[in-house]
């Protein structure tokens, strides 16, 4: 166990030289990088203390052509240790007197990795956060093919996803800018590029927070009647409760006339177990009334819980 070690270390894409630079110094401290495995776990090996130059290089097209693309390396004298989600390592030990050597013979070349690195790693994050994120995130909120509090709680993870991809993005972007104006330098165009990036981010998580907002908001009047009450719903999407007196033989009557939502039913005797509760997914158009006889004299609680209902709902006490 004392000649193993284990480290746990987060680098975001670019942050590819801190990397190197860690396991540098973990060599000259006298652990030897082994692998890595995910989220961020660098398993290490007792060595000899060394000054050993780490590099990381982002090449598919190398990985597709594994013999070619280390024996171009090792000519040049560096160590192929292994490839994780698309990087490939390498090391060479440091000579006495030497510059830092590098992989890369310029800035451009650096660049070209970055691009790369875009390419293979944050495209398929905007293609699932576009394809998979969004739709998920917008079927659940609005209650697409039903509803209840497995949809709300998806609703909600979903929303938690897309936030954290954009903020993922957003640390990625200004990341990106940071290394790119390292090598480029300053301009208009190059800001005027990131300043689009990070405006269309806003607009997005500006949007998503809206959209989650008013799909979850309720938008009703509930109109008294001598035999009960009907609700107009523009969008129902919380519970409306009511209290009544009723003997045996009160018969109590759901009418449903909705274009779109579902509605969670529940009739219960104060102090007692619940009459009546149920779902109800189809309640679009003119459904036949649900009708319900009480069996006892008692106060009644009536409970219309609705998710993204626009409609009628009336509800008929017949004595």
């Amino acid at each position: 166990m004392g000649n193993k070690k284990t480290v746990f270390k987060f680098f975001t894409i670019p942050q590819y030289q801190q990397e190197e630079k860690f396991l540098s110094e973990m060599h000259e401290n006298g652990w030897c990088f082994a692998h890595v495995s995910f989220p961020g776990f660098y398993h290490f090996e007792k060595c000899e203390p060394k000054q050993v130059s780490y590099r990381l290089d982002y090449n598919q097209e190398g990985i597709r052509n594994k013999r070619e693309y280390v024996q171009m390396f090792s000519d040049c004298g560096w160590e192929y240790i292994e490839d994780f989600v698309g990087y490939s390592y390498f090391r060479k030990e440091e000579q006495p007197g030497e510059e830092r050597e590098e992989i890369f013979c310029d800035d451009e070349s650096r660049l070209e990795m970055m691009k790369r690195v875009f390419k293979g790693r944050i495209i398929p994050l905007i293609i699932l956060f576009a394809m998979v994120i969004l739709p998920q995130f917008h079927m659940n909120t609005t209650g697409y093919g039903g509803g209840g509090n497995i949809q709300d709680v998806l609703s909600l993870v979903f929303l938690v996803l897309a936030i954290l991809y954009l903020v993922i993005f957003s640390v990625l972007a200004g990341q990106f800018y940071q290394y790119e104006k390292l090598v480029k330098g300053d301009s208009n165009g190059f800001q005027l590029k990131y300043v689009g990036i990070f405006a269309l981010i806003m607009v997005l998580l500006i949007g998503i927070g809206t959209f989650f907002w008013l799909s979850n908001r309720s938008v009703y009047e509930k109109k008294e009647r001598d035999n009960g009450y009907v609700i107009e719903a523009e969008h129902l999407n919380s519970a409306i409760v009511t209290e009544h007196a009723l003997e045996s033989g009160d018969m109590i009557s759901f009418d449903f006339n909705c274009e779109t939502g579902y509605v969670h039913l529940n009739v219960s005797q104060k102090g007692k177990e619940t009459v009546f509760y149920g779902d109800f997914y189809e309640v679009y158009g003119n459904a036949a009334p649900h009708v319900i006889t009480i069996q006892e004299d008692g106060n009644y609680t009536i409970e219309i819980d609705g998710r993204n209902v626009k409609g009628e709902i009336e509800v008929i006490i017949t004595k």
